[in-house]
């Protein structure tokens, strides 16, 4: 009996084996993985010359994009996961007369280790136009006051209050996004290879929407559409809303489109959000 609770309570201990009688094969221990690392929290700001651009280049993590104010300041607040034995990711900005730009690096040959990442939050003020890469990171923009250029490779994007045009591009992730009336002479585009698209409006875009997609179009607006055999996508539509004073348009291979009032905007997987995507100061 002795020698069973002797066995019994080497097995508990970390990295002791317990081998059973009869020659049995040993059972090992796992062992306890390693501590997430703390997240460290950097600051960083500057004032930009009027109109000046901004850049974040973030293979790293997520990118969101708020208003900034009406002064030409830009501030970034990053969250860093640096684990103890990863190589070192350099996180200082560079600005000089042609733009302000935030793009992390791991030193040259370097790979990103388990847990590390870089997530950023950017506060835009009025006038100045953001343009955001990310690799496999979210890209998130509220109520940002100019123009706006977003890729990724494969994340998602999601975009409400804007007042500027849009340029966003993904591969297989999701965009999700909310327009008030389209700057006049402007032409928007959302495109997405693989994922699905949904655009909220108003009856006061004054936009006309060209939308192409092999998947499903769902709509509560009129559209007249083509089908384009032997091509990909096979199907290609169009609607006017409001004015024809811009031109916004919707491609995906073969996700869904979704072409919904914003009263009605229920996102990807989400529950109704009848004010979520109207615009306001406090976005």
């Amino acid at each position: 009996m002795r020698t069973l609770v002797l066995a019994a309570a080497l097995t508990a201990l970390p990295g002791c084996a317990h081998v059973a009688a009869g020659g049995a094969s040993p059972v090992h221990a796992v062992a306890a993985l390693p501590a997430a690392p703390t997240p460290e929290r950097h600051d960083f700001s500057a004032t930009l010359a009027e109109g000046q651009p901004v850049a974040i280049d973030n293979p790293y993590g997520d990118v969101r994009l708020r208003f900034g104010g009406y002064a030409h300041a830009v501030e970034l607040h990053v969250v860093l996961q640096q684990p103890v034995t990863a190589a070192p990711i350099t996180l200082a900005p560079v600005h000089d007369a042609a733009h302000f730009r935030f793009a992390p690096r791991l030193p040259a040959g370097a790979t990103v280790a388990a847990g590390q990442r870089v997530d950023v939050v950017a506060f835009i003020p009025v006038g100045h136009a953001v343009s955001v890469r990310t690799e496999q990171g979210l890209i998130e923009s509220h109520g940002v006051r100019g123009d706006i250029d977003l890729r990724s490779v494969s994340g998602a994007i999601a975009i409400r209050g804007t007042q500027g045009r849009v340029q966003a591009q993904t591969g297989a992730g999701a965009i999700e996004a909310s327009f008030a009336t389209a700057p006049q002479g402007s032409q928007q585009r959302l495109a997405t290879s693989t994922g699905n698209i949904v655009l909220a409006i108003d009856d006061h875009l004054d936009a006309t929407l060209d939308l192409a997609t092999s998947g499903v179009f769902a709509t509560e607006f009129s559209l007249e559409v083509e089908r384009l055999a032997g091509q990909e996508p096979n199907k290609r539509a169009r609607a006017v809303v409001g004015e024809d004073r811009a031109r916004i348009t919707l491609e995906s291979r073969r996700g869904e489109i979704r072409l919904l009032r914003r009263s009605a905007f229920i996102p990807l997987g989400g529950k109704p959000a009848e004010q979520e995507y109207e615009d306001n100061d406090s976005d």
